[in-house]
């Protein structure tokens, strides 16, 4: 591997162009050098060769770690625009604020006139008032919620606290409510037009109370809880139904989630992928550390690259358990990037 890997150099510094790993494979083979395999060739493109591994194709992350502790109160939080050309028959709203909670899916729709800050105030100040126990409000990273003078505003004002996924930032709970509301609406406006032929109705937020009490009235799956019925008092009973266990088991469920490395190398070298001490990329999607890398985020993966030209050392691992509890599965901490365990295997990528 070591004339293939000197002459990959020589051929990129001379043309700035890199050999495929084809191109090399069929040259080695033309050289008739004992020892290259395909696999070998494209370990090196992928983890030494001079900034071609920054491009190479990431896999999707298929498991998930747990969210941490479950609590009453937590809600993710997003806008969803919904017929803006049709504002004028609705009270001038262009879309709508849905929260929904963590654990029940319980689901707020607030139809607001736009996502300003005024707008999420008044959205947040109707929604704290319609719930009366929001404790924690999660949301992506939408320009609004990442003010901090907005955020402190909703602390002092609500005494709830404001985070923003600082990674993988897409909430996908608040976006698939999104969807359902979307969707329920679009159907209930077809319903309506249909009793009326030839009429056009364009007023959809008179349907959004009906969609809300139906969808929080429904049972929750394996519980005698409607999503309408949980609250702060009954939330233990309620989540130790949903996990199966008892009350008194669930402070159990939430303190082993979580494994650090084992005392033998082996089994350490066989479960997790990557070393203490090794250098890595990280998939561009994953890394909020610096503007131009989280700017980069919205360029095309075939001209950006989909990891990072910077690499960063491993200085942690450790396995966490998946919202299902069904398996566990690796997570990493990074140097300069937090005292937290934040990465998945795919989002890294070895670096020389």
């Amino acid at each position: 591997m070591d004339e293939v890997e000197l002459y990959f150099e020589t051929q990129y510094n001379k043309t700035n162009i890199p050999l495929s790993g084809t191109q090399l494979l069929i040259w080695a083979k033309r050289k008739r050098l004992s020892g290259v395999t395909s696999a070998k060739i494209y370990k090196f493109l992928r983890e030494r060769a001079s900034n071609v591994g920054r491009f190479a194709q990431p896999r999707q992350t298929k498991h998930f770690q747990t969210i941490g502790v479950a609590r009453a109160g937590m809600f993710f939080i997003d806008y969803g625009e919904f017929k803006k050309e049709w504002s004028w028959h609705n009270g001038n709203c262009t879309g709508f604020l849905v929260a929904v909670e963590n654990c029940t899916n319980k689901l707020f729709v607030l139809p607001t006139k736009g996502k300003n800050t005024q707008q999420w105030l008044n959205a947040i100040q109707s929604f704290v008032e319609l719930t009366r126990d929001v404790r924690v409000l999660i949301s992506d990273r939408d320009a609004v919620a990442t003010s901090a003078k907005f955020r402190k505003e909703i602390q002092t004002k609500y005494k709830i606290s404001w985070h923003f996924l600082r990674k993988g930032n897409k909430s996908y709970l608040a976006e698939r409510a999104i969807r359902t509301v979307k969707t329920l609406l679009s159907l209930a406006l077809i319903k309506a037009e249909s009793k009326q032929p030839g009429v056009q109705l364009k007023r959809w937020v008179d349907f959004v109370p009906t969609i809300v009490e139906s969808y929080n009235g429904q049972r929750i799956l394996n519980t005698s809880y409607t999503r309408r019925s949980v609250h702060r008092d009954n939330f233990n009973h309620f989540l130790a139904q949903l996990l199966k266990c008892k009350d008194s088991e669930l402070e159990l469920k939430f303190n082993n989630f979580k494994v650090s490395e084992f005392a033998n190398t082996k089994w350490n070298d066989t479960v997790f992928k990557f070393r203490l001490g090794d250098r890595v990329r990280i998939h561009r999607k994953a890394l909020w550390s610096n503007d131009e890398q989280r700017a980069g985020n919205f360029e095309k993966v075939s001209m950006k690259g989909a990891f990072s030209a910077k690499t960063f050392i491993v200085t942690g691992r450790q396995l966490r358990q998946t919202k299902l509890r069904n398996r566990l599965i690796p997570l990493y901490r990074l140097d300069g990037m937090g005292p937290y365990f934040n990465f998945y295997e795919d989002e890294l990528l070895k670096a020389a």
